[in-house]
């Protein structure tokens, strides 16, 4: 509906806001957590994954403003950051191993790879330079982050964890969907910053702001040597 000089400028400007706004939210969880014991491991994973990501972000704004789209930097710190992502989400459903059988990591690891095949056929049917390897590297990490996010929406919906502990599966959740669409518009040569599928992909950082928020206040009402596995304050 609009040019995409101004798409481009506010989908920027908002990334640039929301990204700064989750990784201070971060640090300041961090901050009232503390950094010992699986919970405050868990968050500084959390924390590094967005910092990561952060740094990324603001490569690829800089290659975009300068017309570079050679490799970069951009994608160390996007792949570091989806390792402590992973890490983190892993630490995170640890509480509750004994909610989620080995047939439902089977099930949802089959889902996901046969999303990832037909994202692999859809985004990229010829693979032969080092650059296409790298970029088909995004939806393999992109699947592998389903699953902790897939097990975790599952735990939501049984019940064994509330709302506002999902947040954090949500957000990774339409972090890769709009990671998908960006990779199908960007195989077409349709893709551009302010695009519509960046709605998303931002969206998903503002729900990461809502479960770190969200932490903050379920911690502000325990005792802080509560150890991480005490499910019944994260139901």
């Amino acid at each position: 509906m609009i040019a995409h000089s101004y798409a481009e400028l506010w989908s920027n400007t908002l990334n640039l806001a929301i990204t700064s706004i989750l990784l201070v939210a971060c640090i300041v969880n961090n901050f009232k957590t503390g950094t010992s014991g699986k919970h405050g491991r868990a968050w500084m994973c959390f924390t590094l994954a967005i910092a990561m990501w952060w740094i990324a972000e603001r490569i690829w704004t800089l290659n975009e403003l300068t017309n570079n789209d050679t490799l970069s930097y951009a994608d160390l710190f996007w792949f570091g950051g989806y390792v402590f992502y992973f890490i983190f989400g892993v630490m995170y459903l640890m509480p509750f191993a004994s909610q989620i059988s080995r047939k439902n990591i089977v099930t949802v690891s089959l889902v996901v790879l046969v999303v990832l095949m037909l994202v692999l056929y859809t985004t990229k049917p010829h693979i032969g330079t080092f650059e296409e390897i790298l970029h088909t590297a995004y939806p393999v990490a992109d699947s592998v982050m389903l699953i902790p996010s897939i097990l975790g929406m599952m735990l939501f919906f049984k019940g064994a964890i509330k709302f506002s502990v999902s947040l954090f599966f949500i957000g990774m959740l339409s972090f890769v969907i709009s990671d998908y669409d960006f990779m199908y518009f960007d195989s077409i040569g349709e893709y551009y910053t302010g695009h519509i599928v960046d709605i998303p992909y931002l969206l998903a950082y503002a729900i990461f702001i809502s479960g770190i928020i969200a932490n903050m206040n379920i911690w502000n009402r325990i005792n802080k040597n509560m150890p991480f596995n005490d499910q019944d304050a994260m139901r």
